[in-house]
């Protein structure tokens, strides 16, 4: 369970990221948070980790008291919390599999993490986190060589490879095009149903907040203005979140069948081959 209990988040400068918020997320639910940039978004995923502290308010997660705590506790928790990146985040000189084992680095020893002498038993839980992701195959390519859609699903493998009780994603799918984006997805979604991992996805494009979000946080200045399911989340209330009329901008494609997603998830796993 993750509960924020009256958190707020003030800037250097006096800029409110987060303002009285009141939220609980259960164990094993898929939230989608969406809103405007500078809306608090970014913000509430990062406090979850403890990469922004609270200026005020509780915060804790699946047990660990996140407000106030120390080096060994935030450790502790990040260990426990997987995080996906908008811009992949990755070593890009080094192999897809040894970007994954980084996911063991907080089970690993000095020694070994340095000199990557990884045990065959984190080796079989990267490969089994890259099958997820159905990339396997690239193993042993560099990252570098790999597309955008790709470089995504080695993030969310070494997330996975982390054995996480909480992903992350920030953005995941800000800068793929709309199949990948719906692939990248569809692969989170999978994953949260298969696994039970507790996943919050922070998205700008409203249509695949709908799509894919079991429950849509909508974050305006600081605040939550709307907690709910994607089918309450009509157009009224996106304008509502957003305070404005809705644009081209604000959604990705008009949604794409499951015969469309196979045929980009099949084109994505060959573009590199």
């Amino acid at each position: 369970m993750i509960r924020f209990e009256k958190a707020s988040v003030t800037y250097p400068g006096g800029v409110k990221a987060l303002q009285d918020l009141d939220l609980t997320i259960e164990d094993g639910e898929f939230v989608v948070v969406v809103g405007l940039s500078g809306a608090g978004k970014s913000t509430l995923i990062r406090a979850v980790n403890g990469l922004v502290p609270l200026s005020s308010g509780t915060l804790e997660v699946n047990g660990h008291r996140v407000d106030g705590a120390g080096r060994r506790d935030l450790r502790a928790l990040r260990s426990e919390v997987g995080m996906i990146f908008q811009s992949f985040n990755l070593v890009k000189r080094t192999s897809v599999l040894n970007n994954v084992l980084m996911g063991r680095l907080h089970a690993t020893s000095t020694w070994r993490s340095v000199l990557g002498l990884y045990t065959a038993a984190d080796k079989e839980r990267a490969f089994q986190a890259l099958e997820r992701v159905e990339i396997v195959e690239k193993a042993y390519v560099r990252a570098s060589n790999l597309s955008g859609g790709q470089q995504q699903r080695v993030s969310i493998a070494r997330a996975l490879a982390q054995e996480p009780k909480v992903v992350l994603a920030d953005e995941p799918v800000a800068s793929l095009d709309p199949p990948t984006a719906n692939v990248v997805m569809r692969d989170l979604q999978r994953i949260n149903r298969e696994l039970g991992i507790t996943t919050i996805v922070n998205l700008h494009f409203l249509d695949l907040a709908r799509r894919y979000g079991d429950r849509i946080i909508g974050m305006r200045e600081g605040r939550m203005v709307f907690d709910g399911t994607g089918e309450q989340a009509d157009e009224q209330v996106f304008e509502d979140i957003y305070g404005r009329s809705l644009t081209a901008e604000d959604v990705l494609d008009a949604g794409p069948t499951q015969v469309q997603l196979d045929a980009a998830a099949a084109a994505d796993a060959e573009s590199q081959a």
